[in-house]
Protein backbone atom coordinates (compact mmCIF):
# COMPACT_ATOMS: atom_id res chain seq x y z
CA UNK A 1 0.00 0.00 0.00
CA UNK A 2 2.72 2.66 1.00
CA UNK A 3 5.55 4.59 -1.23
CA UNK A 4 8.84 4.70 -0.61
CA UNK A 5 8.42 8.37 -0.76
CA UNK A 6 7.26 8.39 2.87
CA UNK A 7 10.57 7.61 4.13
CA UNK A 8 12.65 9.53 1.26
CA UNK A 9 11.33 13.05 3.31
CA UNK A 10 11.49 13.30 6.91
CA UNK A 11 8.13 15.43 6.38
CA UNK A 12 6.44 12.64 5.00
CA UNK A 13 7.74 10.05 7.35
CA UNK A 14 6.89 12.50 10.12
CA UNK A 15 3.30 12.84 8.66
CA UNK A 16 2.56 9.04 7.79
CA UNK A 17 3.83 8.28 11.51
CA UNK A 18 1.48 10.62 13.71
CA UNK A 19 -1.30 9.69 11.50
CA UNK A 20 -0.44 5.91 12.25
CA UNK A 21 -0.17 7.07 15.90
CA UNK A 22 -3.66 8.48 15.94
CA UNK A 23 -5.13 5.39 14.64
CA UNK A 24 -3.16 3.31 17.43
CA UNK A 25 -4.83 5.98 20.06
CA UNK A 26 -8.06 6.09 18.34
CA UNK A 27 -7.69 2.07 19.02
CA UNK A 28 -7.35 2.13 22.68
CA UNK A 29 -10.13 4.64 23.28
CA UNK A 30 -12.73 2.56 21.39
CA UNK A 31 -11.34 -0.70 23.25
CA UNK A 32 -12.33 1.27 26.56
CA UNK A 33 -15.93 -0.21 25.96
CA UNK A 34 -17.66 -3.51 25.29
CA UNK A 35 -16.54 -4.02 21.36
CA UNK A 36 -18.08 -6.62 19.80
CA UNK A 37 -15.11 -6.67 16.94
CA UNK A 38 -12.11 -5.16 19.48
CA UNK A 39 -9.58 -7.99 18.54
CA UNK A 40 -9.89 -7.62 14.95
CA UNK A 41 -9.51 -3.77 14.79
CA UNK A 42 -6.39 -5.11 16.99
CA UNK A 43 -5.53 -7.21 14.10
CA UNK A 44 -6.10 -4.85 11.58
CA UNK A 45 -3.78 -2.00 13.27
CA UNK A 46 -0.50 -4.86 13.42
CA UNK A 47 -1.28 -5.56 10.13
CA UNK A 48 -0.89 -1.85 9.24
CA UNK A 49 1.94 -1.01 11.23
CA UNK A 50 3.98 -4.21 9.98
CA UNK A 51 3.01 -2.88 6.22
CA UNK A 52 4.68 0.18 7.42
CA UNK A 53 7.76 -1.63 8.31
CA UNK A 54 7.72 -3.29 5.24
CA UNK A 55 7.97 -0.06 3.29
CA UNK A 56 10.95 1.17 5.04
CA UNK A 57 12.61 -1.93 4.56
CA UNK A 58 11.81 -1.35 1.04
CA UNK A 59 13.18 1.92 0.82
CA UNK A 60 16.32 0.21 2.37
CA UNK A 61 16.52 -2.43 -0.12
CA UNK A 62 16.49 0.40 -2.48
CA UNK A 63 19.86 2.34 -1.15
CA UNK A 64 21.30 -1.14 -0.99
CA UNK A 65 20.78 -2.21 -3.94
CA UNK A 66 22.05 0.99 -5.47
CA UNK A 67 25.38 0.35 -3.11
CA UNK A 68 25.85 -2.17 -4.99
CA UNK A 69 25.25 -5.09 -2.23
CA UNK A 70 23.69 -7.77 -1.25
CA UNK A 71 19.92 -7.73 -0.72
CA UNK A 72 18.20 -11.06 -0.33
CA UNK A 73 17.80 -11.22 3.01
CA UNK A 74 15.93 -7.84 2.93
CA UNK A 75 13.58 -8.79 0.63
CA UNK A 76 13.15 -12.19 2.60
CA UNK A 77 12.59 -9.76 5.89
CA UNK A 78 10.44 -7.28 3.72
CA UNK A 79 8.24 -10.83 2.00
CA UNK A 80 8.13 -12.30 5.42
CA UNK A 81 6.68 -9.26 7.41
CA UNK A 82 4.17 -8.64 4.36
CA UNK A 83 3.18 -12.10 4.99
CA UNK A 84 2.65 -11.93 8.21
CA UNK A 85 0.67 -8.55 8.22
CA UNK A 86 -1.64 -10.18 5.19
CA UNK A 87 -2.01 -13.42 7.90
CA UNK A 88 -2.85 -10.60 10.78
CA UNK A 89 -5.87 -8.98 8.58
CA UNK A 90 -6.88 -12.83 7.22
CA UNK A 91 -7.59 -13.31 10.83
CA UNK A 92 -9.43 -10.19 11.24
CA UNK A 93 -11.44 -10.72 8.54
CA UNK A 94 -12.60 -13.92 9.56
CA UNK A 95 -13.50 -12.95 12.70
CA UNK A 96 -15.31 -10.11 11.73
CA UNK A 97 -17.17 -12.61 8.97
CA UNK A 98 -18.27 -15.43 11.90
CA UNK A 99 -16.05 -17.03 14.40
CA UNK A 100 -17.07 -20.39 13.01
CA UNK A 101 -14.48 -21.10 10.07
CA UNK A 102 -11.46 -22.66 11.17
CA UNK A 103 -9.12 -19.91 11.09
CA UNK A 104 -6.04 -21.88 12.41
CA UNK A 105 -5.92 -24.16 9.79
CA UNK A 106 -6.54 -21.36 6.90
CA UNK A 107 -4.11 -18.92 8.52
CA UNK A 108 -1.42 -21.84 8.62
CA UNK A 109 -1.60 -22.86 4.98
CA UNK A 110 -1.43 -19.62 3.89
CA UNK A 111 1.51 -19.33 5.96
CA UNK A 112 2.98 -22.28 4.93
CA UNK A 113 2.63 -22.06 1.43
CA UNK A 114 3.17 -17.78 1.46
CA UNK A 115 6.75 -18.59 3.29
CA UNK A 116 7.64 -21.10 0.89
CA UNK A 117 6.77 -19.42 -2.13
CA UNK A 118 8.85 -16.10 -0.58
CA UNK A 119 12.18 -18.79 0.33
CA UNK A 120 12.04 -20.28 -3.39
CA UNK A 121 11.83 -17.24 -5.38
CA UNK A 122 14.35 -15.37 -3.08
CA UNK A 123 17.06 -18.25 -2.10
CA UNK A 124 16.43 -21.09 -4.86
CA UNK A 125 15.26 -19.35 -7.79
CA UNK A 126 16.01 -15.31 -7.14
CA UNK A 127 13.10 -13.88 -9.63
CA UNK A 128 12.58 -9.93 -9.47
CA UNK A 129 9.51 -9.86 -10.95
CA UNK A 130 7.89 -12.95 -8.79
CA UNK A 131 9.44 -10.64 -5.99
CA UNK A 132 7.47 -7.55 -7.03
CA UNK A 133 4.20 -9.31 -7.81
CA UNK A 134 4.05 -10.91 -4.49
CA UNK A 135 4.96 -7.11 -2.90
CA UNK A 136 1.53 -6.65 -4.30
CA UNK A 137 -0.53 -9.79 -3.92
CA UNK A 138 0.09 -9.86 -0.31
CA UNK A 139 -1.20 -6.13 -0.13
CA UNK A 140 -3.97 -6.50 -2.13
CA UNK A 141 -5.61 -10.01 -0.74
CA UNK A 142 -5.24 -7.93 3.19
CA UNK A 143 -7.38 -5.39 1.87
CA UNK A 144 -9.56 -7.10 -0.25
CA UNK A 145 -10.57 -9.46 2.50
CA UNK A 146 -11.23 -6.68 5.06
CA UNK A 147 -13.70 -5.15 2.12
CA UNK A 148 -15.58 -8.50 1.89
CA UNK A 149 -15.44 -8.62 5.72
CA UNK A 150 -17.12 -5.20 6.61
CA UNK A 151 -19.45 -5.43 3.42
CA UNK A 152 -20.51 -8.74 5.11
CA UNK A 153 -21.82 -6.47 7.77
CA UNK A 154 -23.98 -4.03 6.25
CA UNK A 155 -27.13 -5.79 6.31
CA UNK A 156 -26.99 -4.10 10.23
CA UNK A 157 -29.59 -1.82 11.29
CA UNK A 158 -26.23 0.24 12.38
CA UNK A 159 -23.83 -0.51 9.75
CA UNK A 160 -22.36 3.35 8.99
CA UNK A 161 -18.29 1.92 10.62
CA UNK A 162 -18.50 -1.04 8.56
CA UNK A 163 -19.99 0.58 5.42
CA UNK A 164 -16.91 3.29 5.39
CA UNK A 165 -14.47 0.60 5.88
CA UNK A 166 -16.07 -1.77 3.02
CA UNK A 167 -15.61 1.72 0.64
CA UNK A 168 -12.21 2.70 2.09
CA UNK A 169 -10.53 -0.85 2.01
CA UNK A 170 -12.40 -1.34 -1.46
CA UNK A 171 -11.10 1.95 -3.40
CA UNK A 172 -7.66 0.85 -1.73
CA UNK A 173 -7.78 -2.50 -3.17
CA UNK A 174 -8.66 -1.29 -6.44
CA UNK A 175 -5.89 1.16 -6.44
CA UNK A 176 -3.58 -1.85 -5.73
CA UNK A 177 -5.19 -3.60 -8.79
CA UNK A 178 -4.44 -0.74 -10.93
CA UNK A 179 -0.81 -0.89 -9.44
CA UNK A 180 -0.53 -4.22 -10.06
CA UNK A 181 -1.56 -3.78 -13.77
CA UNK A 182 0.62 -1.28 -14.06
CA UNK A 183 -1.98 2.24 -14.60
CA UNK A 184 -0.04 5.37 -13.92
CA UNK A 185 2.93 5.22 -13.24
CA UNK A 186 3.38 7.74 -16.08
CA UNK A 187 1.56 10.20 -13.68
CA UNK A 188 2.71 8.30 -10.72
CA UNK A 189 -1.14 8.74 -9.31
CA UNK A 190 -1.91 5.82 -7.82
CA UNK A 191 2.07 5.43 -6.05
CA UNK A 192 1.49 8.56 -4.07
CA UNK A 193 2.99 8.87 -0.56
CA UNK A 194 0.22 10.06 1.00
CA UNK A 195 -2.05 7.55 0.35
CA UNK A 196 -1.10 5.69 3.37
CA UNK A 197 -1.68 8.21 6.08
CA UNK A 198 -5.26 9.27 4.72
CA UNK A 199 -6.18 5.68 4.41
CA UNK A 200 -4.77 5.66 8.71
CA UNK A 201 -6.96 8.40 8.91
CA UNK A 202 -10.04 7.48 7.35
CA UNK A 203 -9.52 4.24 9.13
CA UNK A 204 -9.63 5.77 12.37
CA UNK A 205 -13.00 7.34 11.44
CA UNK A 206 -14.24 4.12 10.79
CA UNK A 207 -13.12 2.56 14.62
CA UNK A 208 -14.97 5.12 15.90
CA UNK A 209 -18.49 4.84 13.73
CA UNK A 210 -17.98 1.02 14.01
CA UNK A 211 -17.71 1.52 17.82
CA UNK A 212 -20.55 3.71 17.33
CA UNK A 213 -22.25 1.62 16.14
CA UNK A 214 -21.84 -1.72 18.39
CA UNK A 215 -23.13 0.83 20.98
CA UNK A 216 -26.07 1.44 19.15
CA UNK A 217 -26.55 -2.46 18.31
CA UNK A 218 -25.80 -3.11 22.14
CA UNK A 219 -28.49 -0.08 22.87
CA UNK A 220 -30.96 -1.73 20.68
CA UNK A 221 -30.46 -5.41 22.48
CA UNK A 222 -31.09 -3.81 25.99
CA UNK A 223 -34.00 -2.06 25.01
CA UNK A 224 -35.68 -5.56 23.35
CA UNK A 225 -34.55 -7.38 26.46
CA UNK A 226 -36.20 -4.26 28.59
CA UNK A 227 -39.02 -4.51 26.66
CA UNK A 228 -39.47 -8.21 27.22
CA UNK A 229 -38.41 -7.42 30.67
CA UNK A 230 -41.46 -4.74 30.95
CA UNK A 231 -43.90 -6.82 29.14
CA UNK A 232 -43.04 -9.94 31.34
CA UNK A 233 -43.50 -7.39 34.11
CA UNK A 234 -46.92 -6.35 32.89
CA UNK A 235 -48.28 -9.88 32.76
CA UNK A 236 -47.53 -11.00 35.94
CA UNK A 237 -48.89 -7.94 37.12
CA UNK A 238 -51.85 -8.31 35.22
CA UNK A 239 -52.78 -11.94 36.68
CA UNK A 240 -51.89 -11.44 40.34
CA UNK A 241 -54.92 -11.97 42.75
CA UNK A 242 -53.99 -8.86 44.53
CA UNK A 243 -54.08 -5.33 43.43
CA UNK A 244 -50.52 -3.73 42.00
CA UNK A 245 -49.69 -0.36 41.10
CA UNK A 246 -46.49 0.98 39.52
CA UNK A 247 -45.42 4.75 40.28
CA UNK A 248 -42.79 6.94 38.72
CA UNK A 249 -40.53 7.88 42.05
CA UNK A 250 -39.86 11.02 40.44
CA UNK A 251 -42.74 12.48 40.49
CA UNK A 252 -45.12 9.68 42.41
CA UNK A 253 -47.47 9.44 39.01
CA UNK A 254 -49.16 5.88 38.34
CA UNK A 255 -47.92 4.52 34.91
CA UNK A 256 -49.71 0.94 35.42
CA UNK A 257 -52.22 -0.87 37.45
CA UNK A 258 -53.71 -4.42 36.86
CA UNK A 259 -57.86 -4.17 36.95
CA UNK A 260 -58.13 -5.30 40.45
CA UNK A 261 -56.26 -2.12 41.50
CA UNK A 262 -58.41 -0.20 38.86
CA UNK A 263 -61.62 -1.69 40.56
CA UNK A 264 -60.11 -1.19 44.17
CA UNK A 265 -59.21 2.52 43.30
CA UNK A 266 -61.82 3.29 40.96
CA UNK A 267 -59.11 4.69 38.62
CA UNK A 268 -60.13 5.42 34.78
CA UNK A 269 -57.72 3.20 32.98
CA UNK A 270 -58.11 5.59 30.06
CA UNK A 271 -56.15 8.48 32.30
CA UNK A 272 -53.79 6.45 34.13
CA UNK A 273 -51.97 9.07 33.67
CA UNK A 274 -53.73 11.93 35.76
CA UNK A 275 -53.53 10.40 39.02
CA UNK A 276 -50.62 9.93 41.55
CA UNK A 277 -50.00 7.40 44.10
CA UNK A 278 -50.49 10.00 46.90
CA UNK A 279 -53.77 11.26 46.03
CA UNK A 280 -55.53 7.25 47.33
CA UNK A 281 -53.42 8.16 51.22
CA UNK A 282 -55.91 8.87 53.76
CA UNK A 283 -53.23 10.12 55.69
CA UNK A 284 -50.14 11.93 53.52
CA UNK A 285 -48.18 11.61 56.96
CA UNK A 286 -48.16 7.81 56.17
CA UNK A 287 -46.62 8.29 52.59
CA UNK A 288 -43.60 10.23 53.84
CA UNK A 289 -43.09 7.06 56.13
CA UNK A 290 -43.45 4.32 52.98
CA UNK A 291 -40.50 6.89 51.19
CA UNK A 292 -38.31 6.89 54.64
CA UNK A 293 -38.60 3.38 54.90
CA UNK A 294 -37.94 2.45 51.01
CA UNK A 295 -35.05 5.13 51.51
CA UNK A 296 -33.48 3.14 54.28
CA UNK A 297 -34.48 -0.65 53.48
CA UNK A 298 -35.02 -0.38 49.61
CA UNK A 299 -38.46 -2.88 50.19
CA UNK A 300 -40.89 -2.65 52.33
CA UNK A 301 -43.33 -5.58 53.35
CA UNK A 302 -47.13 -5.38 55.48
CA UNK A 303 -46.88 -1.40 55.51
CA UNK A 304 -50.66 -0.81 56.78
CA UNK A 305 -51.93 2.30 55.32
CA UNK A 306 -55.70 3.93 55.14
CA UNK A 307 -56.08 4.94 52.02
CA UNK A 308 -59.51 6.23 49.94
CA UNK A 309 -60.82 5.68 46.10
CA UNK A 310 -60.26 8.73 44.37
CA UNK A 311 -63.81 10.07 44.63
CA UNK A 312 -62.53 10.49 48.50
CA UNK A 313 -65.16 7.53 49.50
CA UNK A 314 -64.86 6.38 52.90
CA UNK A 315 -60.97 4.97 54.09
CA UNK A 316 -60.34 1.75 54.01
CA UNK A 317 -57.23 -0.38 55.27
CA UNK A 318 -54.75 -2.01 52.76
CA UNK A 319 -51.91 -4.00 53.80
CA UNK A 320 -48.63 -2.70 51.52
CA UNK A 321 -45.45 -4.77 49.98
CA UNK A 322 -43.13 -1.87 48.00
CA UNK A 323 -40.10 -1.86 45.97
CA UNK A 324 -38.17 -0.09 44.03
CA UNK A 325 -37.52 -1.79 40.45
CA UNK A 326 -36.41 -0.86 37.01
CA UNK A 327 -39.23 -0.43 34.44
CA UNK A 328 -39.49 1.39 30.99
CA UNK A 329 -36.24 2.99 31.23
CA UNK A 330 -37.24 4.25 34.96
CA UNK A 331 -36.74 4.36 38.86
CA UNK A 332 -40.39 3.16 39.58
CA UNK A 333 -42.41 1.73 42.98
CA UNK A 334 -44.32 -1.25 42.78
CA UNK A 335 -46.79 -1.58 45.36
CA UNK A 336 -48.84 -4.48 45.93
CA UNK A 337 -52.02 -4.44 47.98
CA UNK A 338 -54.08 -6.59 49.97
CA UNK A 339 -57.49 -5.59 51.98
CA UNK A 340 -57.59 -5.93 55.56
CA UNK A 341 -60.16 -3.45 56.49
CA UNK A 342 -62.12 -6.76 57.84
CA UNK A 343 -59.34 -7.44 59.95
CA UNK A 344 -58.53 -3.74 61.50
CA UNK A 345 -62.17 -3.88 61.88
CA UNK A 346 -62.23 -6.58 64.14
CA UNK A 347 -59.01 -5.46 65.58
CA UNK A 348 -60.77 -2.11 66.36
CA UNK A 349 -63.57 -4.04 67.70
CA UNK A 350 -61.57 -5.86 69.96
CA UNK A 351 -59.84 -2.74 71.13
CA UNK A 352 -63.16 -1.35 71.78
CA UNK A 353 -64.38 -4.66 73.96
CA UNK A 354 -61.53 -4.41 76.23
CA UNK A 355 -61.51 0.04 77.12
CA UNK A 356 -65.33 0.10 76.46
CA UNK A 357 -68.25 -0.26 78.24
CA UNK A 358 -70.47 -2.33 76.27
CA UNK A 359 -73.69 -1.08 76.88
CA UNK A 360 -72.52 3.20 76.40
CA UNK A 361 -69.75 3.00 74.51
CA UNK A 362 -68.02 4.82 76.92
CA UNK A 363 -64.84 4.12 78.07
CA UNK A 364 -64.44 1.47 81.11
CA UNK A 365 -62.97 2.03 84.55
CA UNK A 366 -59.62 0.37 83.57
CA UNK A 367 -58.60 2.17 80.69
CA UNK A 368 -60.06 5.69 82.68
CA UNK A 369 -57.49 4.86 85.11
CA UNK A 370 -54.68 3.98 82.94
CA UNK A 371 -55.64 7.10 80.74
CA UNK A 372 -55.72 9.44 83.57
CA UNK A 373 -52.31 8.31 85.14
CA UNK A 374 -50.38 9.55 82.39
CA UNK A 375 -52.62 12.64 81.78
CA UNK A 376 -51.63 13.31 85.87
CA UNK A 377 -47.96 12.53 85.07
CA UNK A 378 -47.91 15.06 81.57
CA UNK A 379 -50.15 17.67 84.14
CA UNK A 380 -46.92 16.99 87.28
CA UNK A 381 -44.46 18.19 85.15
CA UNK A 382 -46.01 21.44 83.22
CA UNK A 383 -48.12 21.97 86.59
CA UNK A 384 -51.32 21.50 85.11
CA UNK A 385 -54.50 21.71 86.75
CA UNK A 386 -56.88 19.24 86.19
CA UNK A 387 -60.24 18.10 88.09
CA UNK A 388 -62.00 14.93 88.23
CA UNK A 389 -66.19 14.97 88.53
CA UNK A 390 -67.79 11.39 89.83
CA UNK A 391 -71.31 11.51 88.58
CA UNK A 392 -74.54 9.01 90.36
CA UNK A 393 -78.06 8.55 88.47
CA UNK A 394 -80.28 10.05 91.75
CA UNK A 395 -82.93 6.85 92.89
CA UNK A 396 -81.47 4.81 89.72
CA UNK A 397 -83.08 1.48 91.33
CA UNK A 398 -86.85 3.53 91.15
CA UNK A 399 -86.05 3.80 87.68
CA UNK A 400 -85.04 0.14 86.87
CA UNK A 401 -88.15 -1.25 89.27
CA UNK A 402 -90.36 1.27 87.80
CA UNK A 403 -90.24 1.32 84.09
CA UNK A 404 -88.10 -1.92 83.81
CA UNK A 405 -84.41 -2.93 83.39
CA UNK A 406 -84.55 -1.68 79.39
CA UNK A 407 -85.43 1.66 80.26
CA UNK A 408 -82.83 2.13 82.52
CA UNK A 409 -80.07 0.60 79.83
CA UNK A 410 -81.61 3.65 77.73
CA UNK A 411 -81.25 6.22 80.38
CA UNK A 412 -77.79 5.33 81.03
CA UNK A 413 -77.22 5.39 77.94
CA UNK A 414 -79.15 8.92 77.29
CA UNK A 415 -76.38 10.18 79.86
CA UNK A 416 -73.02 8.88 78.31
CA UNK A 417 -74.12 10.55 75.68
CA UNK A 418 -74.95 13.73 76.99
CA UNK A 419 -72.15 13.39 78.56
CA UNK A 420 -70.33 12.90 75.49
CA UNK A 421 -71.21 16.30 74.01
CA UNK A 422 -71.31 18.96 77.11
CA UNK A 423 -67.46 17.77 77.29
CA UNK A 424 -64.54 18.81 75.11
CA UNK A 425 -62.49 15.77 72.81
CA UNK A 426 -59.43 15.70 75.01
CA UNK A 427 -61.63 15.50 78.22
CA UNK A 428 -62.03 12.03 79.51
CA UNK A 429 -65.49 10.19 80.48
CA UNK A 430 -65.86 6.65 81.59
CA UNK A 431 -68.04 4.26 83.17
CA UNK A 432 -66.37 3.17 86.51
CA UNK A 433 -69.47 0.80 87.27
CA UNK A 434 -73.57 0.66 87.25
CA UNK A 435 -74.86 3.98 87.24
CA UNK A 436 -72.22 5.82 88.28
CA UNK A 437 -69.58 7.75 85.77
CA UNK A 438 -66.52 9.60 86.13
CA UNK A 439 -65.19 12.26 84.27
CA UNK A 440 -61.93 13.98 84.09
CA UNK A 441 -61.21 17.70 82.86
CA UNK A 442 -58.27 18.66 81.72
CA UNK A 443 -56.49 22.08 82.55
CA UNK A 444 -59.25 23.13 84.47
CA UNK A 445 -59.02 24.49 88.16
CA UNK A 446 -62.12 23.60 90.76
CA UNK A 447 -64.20 26.53 90.34
CA UNK A 448 -64.36 25.95 86.49
CA UNK A 449 -64.89 22.46 86.69
CA UNK A 450 -68.03 23.72 89.22
CA UNK A 451 -69.68 25.41 86.40
CA UNK A 452 -68.85 22.94 84.34
CA UNK A 453 -70.48 20.39 86.41
CA UNK A 454 -73.65 22.85 87.38
CA UNK A 455 -74.63 22.94 83.36
CA UNK A 456 -74.18 19.19 82.73
CA UNK A 457 -76.72 18.53 85.83
CA UNK A 458 -79.05 21.02 84.35
CA UNK A 459 -78.42 19.58 81.05
CA UNK A 460 -79.48 15.80 82.67
CA UNK A 461 -82.34 16.92 84.71
CA UNK A 462 -83.88 18.04 81.25
CA UNK A 463 -83.14 14.68 79.03
CA UNK A 464 -86.76 13.20 78.75
CA UNK A 465 -86.27 9.04 77.98
CA UNK A 466 -89.27 7.21 76.62
CA UNK A 467 -90.04 4.05 78.15
CA UNK A 468 -91.03 1.10 76.80
CA UNK A 469 -94.88 1.70 77.43
CA UNK A 470 -94.88 5.06 76.36
CA UNK A 471 -94.34 6.87 79.35
CA UNK A 472 -91.32 9.34 79.59
CA UNK A 473 -88.92 9.34 81.88
CA UNK A 474 -86.75 12.10 83.45
CA UNK A 475 -83.93 12.09 86.09
CA UNK A 476 -81.46 13.94 87.95
CA UNK A 477 -77.27 13.12 88.77
CA UNK A 478 -75.58 14.15 91.65
CA UNK A 479 -71.73 14.90 91.23
CA UNK A 480 -68.81 15.21 93.49
CA UNK A 481 -65.71 17.13 92.03
CA UNK A 482 -62.33 16.52 93.23
CA UNK A 483 -59.14 18.79 92.02
CA UNK A 484 -55.09 18.60 91.97
CA UNK A 485 -55.33 20.52 94.66
CA UNK A 486 -56.06 17.69 97.12
CA UNK A 487 -53.86 15.37 95.34
CA UNK A 488 -52.22 14.14 92.35
CA UNK A 489 -53.14 10.33 92.99
CA UNK A 490 -55.75 8.87 90.93
CA UNK A 491 -57.26 6.36 93.59
CA UNK A 492 -57.25 9.63 96.23
CA UNK A 493 -58.88 11.88 93.24
CA UNK A 494 -61.46 9.25 92.73
CA UNK A 495 -61.85 8.68 96.50
CA UNK A 496 -62.44 12.13 97.39
CA UNK A 497 -64.75 13.05 94.13
CA UNK A 498 -66.81 9.93 95.22
CA UNK A 499 -67.09 11.19 99.05
CA UNK A 500 -67.92 14.43 97.59
CA UNK A 501 -70.52 12.89 95.65
CA UNK A 502 -71.59 10.80 98.77
CA UNK A 503 -72.32 14.50 100.15
CA UNK A 504 -74.18 15.47 97.29
CA UNK A 505 -76.50 12.47 97.94
CA UNK A 506 -77.00 13.01 101.78
CA UNK A 507 -77.67 16.54 101.07
CA UNK A 508 -80.51 16.31 98.74
CA UNK A 509 -79.50 14.40 95.67
CA UNK A 510 -79.60 16.44 91.86
CA UNK A 511 -76.48 18.86 92.97
CA UNK A 512 -73.11 19.42 92.76
CA UNK A 513 -70.55 18.95 95.86
CA UNK A 514 -66.63 20.01 96.14
CA UNK A 515 -64.22 18.12 98.04
CA UNK A 516 -61.93 20.61 99.19
CA UNK A 517 -58.04 20.28 100.48
CA UNK A 518 -59.56 21.65 104.00
CA UNK A 519 -61.40 18.59 103.53
CA UNK A 520 -58.46 16.26 103.70
CA UNK A 521 -58.67 16.71 107.69
CA UNK A 522 -61.81 14.94 107.89
CA UNK A 523 -61.49 12.35 105.11
CA UNK A 524 -60.78 8.56 106.08
CA UNK A 525 -60.35 6.63 102.98
CA UNK A 526 -60.40 3.46 105.01
CA UNK A 527 -63.61 3.96 106.23
CA UNK A 528 -65.12 5.25 102.86
CA UNK A 529 -64.01 1.71 101.38
CA UNK A 530 -65.78 0.19 104.22
CA UNK A 531 -69.02 2.01 103.39
CA UNK A 532 -68.53 1.67 100.18
CA UNK A 533 -68.33 -2.39 100.29
CA UNK A 534 -71.04 -2.60 102.77
CA UNK A 535 -73.34 -0.90 100.42
CA UNK A 536 -71.74 -2.59 97.58
CA UNK A 537 -73.05 -5.76 99.31
CA UNK A 538 -75.97 -4.86 101.20
CA UNK A 539 -79.20 -6.71 99.83
CA UNK A 540 -81.92 -4.20 98.44
CA UNK A 541 -84.64 -5.65 100.74
CA UNK A 542 -82.82 -3.55 103.37
CA UNK A 543 -83.05 -0.15 101.21
CA UNK A 544 -85.52 1.43 102.97
CA UNK A 545 -85.84 4.87 104.00
CA UNK A 546 -86.51 5.74 107.81
CA UNK A 547 -86.69 2.06 108.42
CA UNK A 548 -85.13 0.10 111.24
CA UNK A 549 -83.08 -2.63 110.93
CA UNK A 550 -84.94 -5.93 111.21
CA UNK A 551 -84.28 -9.36 111.51
CA UNK A 552 -84.65 -12.75 109.22
CA UNK A 553 -86.12 -14.12 112.22
CA UNK A 554 -89.23 -11.75 112.54
CA UNK A 555 -92.47 -13.43 112.47
CA UNK A 556 -90.65 -16.64 113.81
CA UNK A 557 -90.89 -15.99 117.41
CA UNK A 558 -94.54 -15.96 117.16
CA UNK A 559 -94.88 -19.22 116.00
CA UNK A 560 -92.16 -20.87 118.47
CA UNK A 561 -94.02 -18.98 121.32
CA UNK A 562 -93.96 -22.11 123.47
CA UNK A 563 -91.01 -22.59 122.91
CA UNK A 564 -87.60 -22.72 124.87
CA UNK A 565 -87.46 -19.53 127.07
CA UNK A 566 -83.31 -19.59 125.72
CA UNK A 567 -84.85 -19.30 122.16
CA UNK A 568 -87.25 -16.06 123.41
CA UNK A 569 -85.03 -14.65 125.20
CA UNK A 570 -82.12 -14.42 122.09
CA UNK A 571 -84.57 -12.88 119.99
CA UNK A 572 -84.17 -8.91 119.42
CA UNK A 573 -86.37 -7.07 119.67
CA UNK A 574 -89.25 -6.89 116.95
CA UNK A 575 -89.79 -3.09 115.75
CA UNK A 576 -93.07 -1.57 116.51
CA UNK A 577 -95.14 -0.70 112.55
CA UNK A 578 -92.52 -1.97 110.43
CA UNK A 579 -93.68 -2.36 106.81
CA UNK A 580 -93.16 -5.79 105.33
CA UNK A 581 -90.55 -6.91 103.08
CA UNK A 582 -91.95 -6.59 99.93
CA UNK A 583 -93.67 -2.88 100.56
CA UNK A 584 -92.16 -0.71 97.59
CA UNK A 585 -89.93 1.58 98.54
CA UNK A 586 -90.52 5.40 97.95
CA UNK A 587 -86.98 6.56 99.08
CA UNK A 588 -83.19 5.70 100.27
CA UNK A 589 -81.47 5.91 103.11
CA UNK A 590 -78.25 8.12 101.97
CA UNK A 591 -76.06 6.09 103.82
CA UNK A 592 -76.50 3.23 102.14
CA UNK A 593 -74.58 4.63 98.78
CA UNK A 594 -73.40 2.33 96.31
CA UNK A 595 -72.67 2.04 92.84
CA UNK A 596 -74.90 -0.13 92.12
CA UNK A 597 -78.26 1.09 91.53
CA UNK A 598 -79.10 1.33 95.71
CA UNK A 599 -79.01 5.23 96.19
Amino acid sequence: MGSIDIFASTSNFIISLISLIILGITLIIVSQGKLAVKKPLLYIYIGLVLEFITVGINYQTNVLYQQGAEINTWVFLELALLLIAMLFFVIASLRIITNTLPEGIIVGSLGCIGGAAIFYFVFIMPNSYMVLDMQQIFTLTSFLLLSIAFASKIHHHHNGGYMGGMLSCGLLSLILVLRLLGFGYEYDLLNNWYISPLFYNVMAVVFIAINADSLAIALDKSRSEITKYNLRIEEIIKSSPFPIIISRLSDDKIILANNNAVKLFGIDINELDRYHLKDFFADPESRLQLNERLESEKEVQDFEVLVRTYEGDSPFWLLTSATTIDYNYDVVLYAAFQDITSRKNREVLLKNQATRDPLTSLYNRRYFEDEVNKRIAAARNNNGTYCILMTDVDLFKRVNDTYGHKTGDKVLIELASACERALRDKDIVARYGGEEFVIYLDNVDIEDAHIVAERLRQTISSLKVPSDDGRIVTFSISIGISSSQVSDNIDTLIKTADEALYKAKQNGRNRVELFLPDDLKNFNPDANNMHKSEAATRHPIFEKEGAEEISLLDGVAEKHIEGSPSEINHQPPRPQNNPPVSAPQNHQNPQNHNNNGQQ
